[in-house]
Protein backbone atom coordinates (compact mmCIF):
# COMPACT_ATOMS: atom_id res chain seq x y z
CA UNK A 1 0.00 0.00 0.00
CA UNK A 2 2.37 2.69 0.97
CA UNK A 3 4.31 1.48 -2.05
CA UNK A 4 1.33 2.58 -4.40
CA UNK A 5 1.05 5.64 -2.60
CA UNK A 6 4.76 6.49 -3.45
CA UNK A 7 4.12 5.26 -6.90
CA UNK A 8 1.19 7.30 -7.34
CA UNK A 9 2.57 10.50 -5.48
CA UNK A 10 6.02 9.92 -8.49
CA UNK A 11 3.32 9.55 -11.03
CA UNK A 12 1.87 12.95 -10.21
CA UNK A 13 5.06 14.56 -9.75
CA UNK A 14 6.24 13.63 -13.21
CA UNK A 15 2.41 14.59 -14.57
CA UNK A 16 3.25 18.15 -13.42
CA UNK A 17 6.97 18.22 -14.33
CA UNK A 18 6.01 17.28 -17.73
CA UNK A 19 2.96 20.48 -17.75
CA UNK A 20 5.53 22.82 -16.17
CA UNK A 21 8.10 21.68 -19.45
CA UNK A 22 5.38 21.72 -21.36
CA UNK A 23 4.44 25.53 -20.65
CA UNK A 24 7.97 26.38 -20.64
CA UNK A 25 8.55 25.09 -24.15
CA UNK A 26 5.49 26.70 -25.02
CA UNK A 27 6.69 30.19 -23.82
CA UNK A 28 10.12 29.63 -25.41
CA UNK A 29 8.71 29.12 -28.63
CA UNK A 30 6.68 32.27 -28.36
CA UNK A 31 9.84 34.32 -27.20
CA UNK A 32 11.80 32.92 -30.22
CA UNK A 33 8.99 33.56 -33.20
CA UNK A 34 8.62 36.84 -31.40
CA UNK A 35 12.27 37.41 -31.39
CA UNK A 36 12.47 35.59 -34.83
CA UNK A 37 9.38 38.23 -36.42
CA UNK A 38 11.18 41.30 -35.24
CA UNK A 39 14.68 40.00 -36.17
CA UNK A 40 13.27 39.22 -39.52
CA UNK A 41 11.08 42.42 -40.09
CA UNK A 42 13.90 44.62 -38.64
CA UNK A 43 15.98 43.59 -41.22
CA UNK A 44 13.70 43.67 -43.86
CA UNK A 45 13.11 47.58 -42.71
CA UNK A 46 17.19 48.28 -42.54
CA UNK A 47 17.16 46.68 -46.50
CA UNK A 48 13.85 48.89 -47.69
CA UNK A 49 14.97 52.20 -46.28
CA UNK A 50 18.75 51.71 -47.34
CA UNK A 51 17.81 49.98 -50.61
CA UNK A 52 19.92 47.09 -50.06
CA UNK A 53 19.11 43.42 -51.76
CA UNK A 54 20.66 41.88 -49.01
CA UNK A 55 18.69 38.83 -47.20
CA UNK A 56 16.84 39.87 -44.27
CA UNK A 57 18.02 38.00 -41.66
CA UNK A 58 21.58 38.31 -43.01
CA UNK A 59 21.25 42.16 -42.57
CA UNK A 60 20.29 41.89 -39.21
CA UNK A 61 22.70 39.15 -38.17
CA UNK A 62 25.67 40.96 -39.94
CA UNK A 63 28.99 41.93 -37.92
CA UNK A 64 27.64 45.17 -38.06
CA UNK A 65 30.01 48.36 -39.26
CA UNK A 66 30.77 51.61 -37.44
CA UNK A 67 31.36 54.50 -39.06
CA UNK A 68 34.90 55.67 -39.14
CA UNK A 69 35.30 59.33 -36.79
CA UNK A 70 37.10 61.96 -37.77
CA UNK A 71 38.38 63.47 -35.12
CA UNK A 72 36.91 61.07 -32.68
CA UNK A 73 33.67 62.38 -34.20
CA UNK A 74 30.96 60.83 -36.43
CA UNK A 75 28.73 63.31 -38.16
CA UNK A 76 24.93 62.14 -38.79
CA UNK A 77 22.84 64.45 -41.16
CA UNK A 78 19.43 64.68 -40.39
CA UNK A 79 16.68 66.22 -42.79
CA UNK A 80 13.30 66.68 -42.27
CA UNK A 81 10.53 66.93 -45.34
CA UNK A 82 6.93 67.18 -46.12
CA UNK A 83 7.21 64.17 -48.12
CA UNK A 84 7.29 63.63 -52.21
CA UNK A 85 3.39 63.03 -52.63
CA UNK A 86 2.93 66.61 -51.06
CA UNK A 87 2.48 69.10 -53.42
CA UNK A 88 3.40 72.32 -51.82
CA UNK A 89 7.47 71.47 -51.84
CA UNK A 90 7.38 67.68 -50.71
CA UNK A 91 10.84 67.70 -51.41
CA UNK A 92 11.70 70.91 -49.53
CA UNK A 93 14.40 70.41 -46.62
CA UNK A 94 12.23 72.05 -43.79
CA UNK A 95 14.68 71.28 -41.28
CA UNK A 96 18.62 70.96 -41.65
CA UNK A 97 20.77 69.66 -38.80
CA UNK A 98 23.76 67.87 -38.19
CA UNK A 99 24.27 65.95 -35.64
CA UNK A 100 27.86 65.13 -34.34
CA UNK A 101 29.04 62.10 -32.20
CA UNK A 102 32.11 62.07 -29.28
CA UNK A 103 31.71 59.05 -27.84
CA UNK A 104 35.50 59.37 -26.07
CA UNK A 105 34.20 62.24 -24.73
CA UNK A 106 30.40 61.23 -24.04
CA UNK A 107 28.95 63.96 -26.05
CA UNK A 108 26.92 65.24 -28.91
CA UNK A 109 26.51 68.20 -30.66
CA UNK A 110 23.00 69.03 -32.65
CA UNK A 111 24.57 71.39 -35.53
CA UNK A 112 21.50 73.59 -37.01
CA UNK A 113 21.62 75.51 -40.34
CA UNK A 114 18.36 77.61 -41.80
CA UNK A 115 16.78 76.18 -44.76
CA UNK A 116 17.17 80.09 -46.21
CA UNK A 117 21.26 79.88 -46.20
CA UNK A 118 21.48 81.01 -50.33
CA UNK A 119 23.95 79.08 -51.52
CA UNK A 120 25.75 77.19 -54.87
CA UNK A 121 23.84 74.12 -55.81
CA UNK A 122 26.50 71.32 -55.48
CA UNK A 123 27.79 70.39 -59.43
CA UNK A 124 26.13 73.35 -60.96
CA UNK A 125 26.93 77.09 -61.11
CA UNK A 126 23.21 77.72 -59.81
CA UNK A 127 22.37 79.31 -56.49
CA UNK A 128 19.43 78.78 -54.41
CA UNK A 129 18.57 78.20 -50.83
CA UNK A 130 19.79 75.08 -49.14
CA UNK A 131 16.50 73.86 -48.92
CA UNK A 132 15.92 73.20 -52.55
CA UNK A 133 19.53 71.15 -52.90
CA UNK A 134 17.75 67.88 -52.01
CA UNK A 135 14.83 68.40 -54.29
CA UNK A 136 16.99 69.98 -57.17
CA UNK A 137 19.18 66.01 -57.33
CA UNK A 138 16.19 64.13 -55.56
CA UNK A 139 13.50 64.82 -58.21
CA UNK A 140 13.49 63.98 -62.25
CA UNK A 141 14.57 60.58 -61.18
CA UNK A 142 18.00 61.49 -60.30
CA UNK A 143 18.19 60.06 -56.97
CA UNK A 144 21.04 61.96 -55.62
CA UNK A 145 20.05 64.04 -52.75
CA UNK A 146 21.50 62.77 -50.33
CA UNK A 147 24.99 62.93 -51.76
CA UNK A 148 24.91 65.98 -53.11
CA UNK A 149 23.08 67.45 -50.08
CA UNK A 150 25.67 65.55 -48.08
CA UNK A 151 28.55 67.38 -50.10
CA UNK A 152 26.46 70.75 -49.30
CA UNK A 153 26.54 70.26 -45.65
CA UNK A 154 30.34 69.29 -45.48
CA UNK A 155 30.77 72.72 -47.26
CA UNK A 156 29.07 74.65 -44.98
CA UNK A 157 30.54 73.18 -41.78
CA UNK A 158 33.64 72.01 -42.71
CA UNK A 159 32.71 68.53 -41.35
CA UNK A 160 32.95 65.17 -43.10
CA UNK A 161 29.15 64.07 -43.39
CA UNK A 162 29.19 60.05 -42.83
CA UNK A 163 25.63 59.31 -43.16
CA UNK A 164 22.12 61.09 -43.44
CA UNK A 165 18.75 60.15 -42.79
CA UNK A 166 15.79 61.54 -44.04
CA UNK A 167 12.61 61.57 -42.71
CA UNK A 168 9.07 63.52 -43.68
CA UNK A 169 6.48 65.08 -41.85
CA UNK A 170 4.12 62.16 -41.58
CA UNK A 171 6.70 59.61 -40.59
CA UNK A 172 8.02 62.13 -37.76
CA UNK A 173 4.34 62.17 -36.42
CA UNK A 174 3.29 58.93 -36.49
CA UNK A 175 6.98 58.13 -34.98
CA UNK A 176 5.58 61.24 -31.51
CA UNK A 177 2.35 59.22 -31.67
CA UNK A 178 4.07 55.15 -31.85
CA UNK A 179 5.78 55.92 -28.65
CA UNK A 180 2.69 57.94 -26.50
CA UNK A 181 3.85 61.44 -27.21
CA UNK A 182 6.72 63.77 -25.51
CA UNK A 183 7.28 66.53 -23.05
CA UNK A 184 8.54 70.13 -23.99
CA UNK A 185 8.68 72.57 -21.37
CA UNK A 186 8.05 76.02 -22.05
CA UNK A 187 9.12 78.76 -19.91
CA UNK A 188 6.70 81.05 -21.25
CA UNK A 189 3.15 80.02 -23.44
CA UNK A 190 3.86 80.27 -26.96
CA UNK A 191 1.29 80.86 -30.21
CA UNK A 192 1.50 81.15 -33.52
CA UNK A 193 -2.01 82.64 -34.56
CA UNK A 194 -0.97 83.65 -38.61
CA UNK A 195 0.99 80.30 -40.33
CA UNK A 196 -1.71 78.18 -40.16
CA UNK A 197 -5.20 80.42 -40.61
CA UNK A 198 -5.42 80.12 -44.70
CA UNK A 199 -4.76 76.60 -44.74
CA UNK A 200 -6.54 75.85 -41.73
CA UNK A 201 -4.20 73.89 -40.24
CA UNK A 202 -3.48 72.81 -36.45
CA UNK A 203 -6.31 74.27 -35.63
CA UNK A 204 -5.96 77.62 -37.20
CA UNK A 205 -4.60 79.30 -34.20
CA UNK A 206 -1.95 77.15 -32.44
CA UNK A 207 -0.85 78.21 -28.93
CA UNK A 208 0.31 75.96 -26.01
CA UNK A 209 0.67 77.35 -22.15
CA UNK A 210 3.18 77.96 -20.17
CA UNK A 211 4.80 74.72 -18.15
CA UNK A 212 5.14 70.65 -18.93
CA UNK A 213 2.72 70.10 -22.20
CA UNK A 214 2.20 66.81 -23.18
CA UNK A 215 2.47 66.70 -27.48
CA UNK A 216 0.60 63.86 -29.48
CA UNK A 217 2.61 63.83 -32.93
CA UNK A 218 -0.02 66.76 -34.58
CA UNK A 219 0.58 69.41 -32.00
CA UNK A 220 4.47 68.18 -32.20
CA UNK A 221 5.15 68.71 -35.75
CA UNK A 222 2.36 71.98 -35.77
CA UNK A 223 5.23 73.32 -32.73
CA UNK A 224 8.01 71.88 -34.99
CA UNK A 225 6.62 73.82 -37.99
CA UNK A 226 5.52 77.11 -36.63
CA UNK A 227 7.38 80.26 -37.60
CA UNK A 228 5.73 83.34 -39.02
CA UNK A 229 5.55 84.92 -35.28
CA UNK A 230 8.81 83.50 -33.85
CA UNK A 231 11.31 83.16 -36.85
CA UNK A 232 13.07 80.26 -38.05
CA UNK A 233 16.05 79.98 -35.79
CA UNK A 234 13.71 79.67 -33.16
CA UNK A 235 12.24 76.60 -34.61
CA UNK A 236 15.25 75.34 -35.84
CA UNK A 237 16.09 75.00 -31.57
CA UNK A 238 12.30 73.47 -30.75
CA UNK A 239 13.58 71.05 -33.96
CA UNK A 240 16.56 69.94 -31.93
CA UNK A 241 14.23 70.05 -28.10
CA UNK A 242 11.88 67.69 -29.80
CA UNK A 243 14.22 65.39 -31.19
CA UNK A 244 16.30 64.83 -28.07
CA UNK A 245 12.85 64.67 -26.60
CA UNK A 246 11.60 61.79 -29.10
CA UNK A 247 15.21 60.09 -28.88
CA UNK A 248 14.76 59.92 -25.68
CA UNK A 249 11.06 58.06 -25.58
CA UNK A 250 12.34 55.50 -28.35
CA UNK A 251 15.09 53.95 -26.36
CA UNK A 252 12.98 53.65 -23.23
CA UNK A 253 12.76 49.86 -21.97
CA UNK A 254 8.42 50.89 -21.84
CA UNK A 255 8.94 51.23 -25.87
CA UNK A 256 11.45 48.40 -26.22
CA UNK A 257 9.42 45.95 -24.32
CA UNK A 258 6.07 46.77 -25.89
CA UNK A 259 5.44 44.80 -28.67
CA UNK A 260 2.77 46.61 -30.40
CA UNK A 261 4.99 50.07 -30.33
CA UNK A 262 8.09 48.42 -31.63
CA UNK A 263 5.78 46.58 -34.42
CA UNK A 264 4.53 50.41 -35.30
CA UNK A 265 7.55 52.30 -34.98
CA UNK A 266 9.38 49.57 -37.67
CA UNK A 267 6.21 50.45 -40.12
CA UNK A 268 6.26 53.89 -39.73
CA UNK A 269 10.23 53.48 -40.11
CA UNK A 270 9.88 51.46 -43.37
CA UNK A 271 7.43 53.76 -44.97
CA UNK A 272 8.56 57.14 -44.37
CA UNK A 273 12.24 57.01 -43.23
CA UNK A 274 15.30 57.06 -46.06
CA UNK A 275 18.85 56.58 -45.12
CA UNK A 276 22.40 55.84 -47.21
CA UNK A 277 23.20 53.57 -44.43
CA UNK A 278 23.18 49.65 -45.29
CA UNK A 279 21.64 47.71 -42.41
CA UNK A 280 25.47 46.51 -41.51
CA UNK A 281 26.43 50.03 -40.55
CA UNK A 282 22.88 50.96 -39.23
CA UNK A 283 23.64 47.78 -36.81
CA UNK A 284 27.06 48.85 -36.43
CA UNK A 285 26.21 52.96 -35.58
CA UNK A 286 23.10 51.31 -33.56
CA UNK A 287 25.76 49.12 -30.97
CA UNK A 288 28.63 52.13 -30.96
CA UNK A 289 26.28 54.85 -30.15
CA UNK A 290 24.04 52.93 -27.78
CA UNK A 291 26.39 52.67 -25.00
CA UNK A 292 26.19 56.74 -24.44
CA UNK A 293 24.51 57.52 -21.69
CA UNK A 294 23.34 60.57 -20.27
CA UNK A 295 25.77 62.54 -22.88
CA UNK A 296 26.14 66.20 -22.79
CA UNK A 297 24.37 67.78 -25.67
CA UNK A 298 25.31 71.39 -26.65
CA UNK A 299 23.18 72.93 -29.34
CA UNK A 300 23.82 75.25 -31.61
CA UNK A 301 21.68 77.25 -34.30
CA UNK A 302 23.50 79.33 -37.36
CA UNK A 303 21.45 82.51 -37.59
CA UNK A 304 21.59 86.37 -38.44
CA UNK A 305 21.37 87.61 -34.42
CA UNK A 306 23.91 90.35 -33.10
CA UNK A 307 26.71 87.34 -32.46
CA UNK A 308 25.37 85.27 -35.27
CA UNK A 309 27.61 84.41 -38.30
CA UNK A 310 24.67 85.06 -41.14
CA UNK A 311 23.09 88.11 -42.09
CA UNK A 312 20.65 89.48 -44.65
CA UNK A 313 22.66 90.85 -47.45
CA UNK A 314 22.21 94.33 -48.52
CA UNK A 315 20.74 93.94 -51.81
CA UNK A 316 19.52 90.19 -53.04
CA UNK A 317 18.26 91.34 -56.59
CA UNK A 318 14.22 90.13 -55.59
CA UNK A 319 15.46 86.88 -54.28
CA UNK A 320 13.47 87.63 -51.79
CA UNK A 321 14.50 86.48 -47.85
CA UNK A 322 17.60 84.81 -48.40
CA UNK A 323 20.93 84.47 -45.68
CA UNK A 324 24.55 84.13 -46.22
CA UNK A 325 27.83 84.28 -44.27
CA UNK A 326 28.57 87.56 -42.73
CA UNK A 327 32.21 86.63 -44.08
CA UNK A 328 30.92 87.01 -47.57
CA UNK A 329 28.57 84.89 -50.00
CA UNK A 330 29.67 81.27 -50.25
CA UNK A 331 32.71 82.27 -47.54
CA UNK A 332 31.87 80.03 -44.80
CA UNK A 333 35.48 79.72 -43.15
CA UNK A 334 33.56 80.61 -39.85
CA UNK A 335 30.65 78.43 -39.80
CA UNK A 336 33.37 75.61 -40.51
CA UNK A 337 35.39 76.86 -37.79
CA UNK A 338 32.22 76.87 -35.27
CA UNK A 339 31.06 73.24 -36.16
CA UNK A 340 34.78 71.78 -35.80
CA UNK A 341 34.89 73.69 -32.65
CA UNK A 342 31.56 73.25 -31.26
CA UNK A 343 32.52 72.00 -28.05
CA UNK A 344 34.82 74.40 -27.05
CA UNK A 345 33.52 77.32 -28.50
CA UNK A 346 29.60 76.82 -27.07
CA UNK A 347 29.47 79.28 -24.76
CA UNK A 348 30.39 82.10 -27.62
CA UNK A 349 28.33 80.67 -30.36
CA UNK A 350 24.78 82.13 -31.34
CA UNK A 351 23.23 80.17 -29.05
CA UNK A 352 24.59 78.47 -25.73
CA UNK A 353 24.59 74.60 -24.59
CA UNK A 354 21.22 73.61 -23.68
CA UNK A 355 20.48 70.46 -21.79
CA UNK A 356 17.04 70.65 -21.29
CA UNK A 357 13.75 70.93 -23.82
CA UNK A 358 12.38 74.89 -23.76
CA UNK A 359 11.26 76.86 -26.39
CA UNK A 360 11.03 80.46 -27.48
CA UNK A 361 8.18 82.51 -26.06
CA UNK A 362 7.38 86.11 -26.85
CA UNK A 363 7.08 86.29 -30.78
CA UNK A 364 9.02 88.48 -32.55
CA UNK A 365 8.79 89.53 -36.19
CA UNK A 366 10.38 87.30 -39.09
CA UNK A 367 11.60 88.99 -41.69
CA UNK A 368 10.12 87.96 -45.41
Amino acid sequence: MFSSRNRERSSKKRFYQKKKFKLFAVILVLILVVGGYFAWKTGFILNKISGSKNSALGSLLGSGTAPQSQDGRVNVLLLGMRGADDPHGGLLADSIMVASFDTTNNRVAMISVPRDLYVQIPDTTEHGKINSVYAHWEGSGQGKGIPEMEKMMQTITGLKIDHTIAINFTGFQKLIDAVGGVDVRLPKAFYETKQFVEGNECGGSFTLPAGTNHLNGEKALCYARAREQTNDFDRSKRHQVILKALKDKLITLGTLADFNKMNNILNIVGDNVKTDMTPDEMKGFYEQYSSMKDADIVQRVFENSEKGLLKVPDANSGLGYILVPIAGQDNYSQLQDASLNVFTQAAQSDTAPVVQSGAPAAPTPVKK
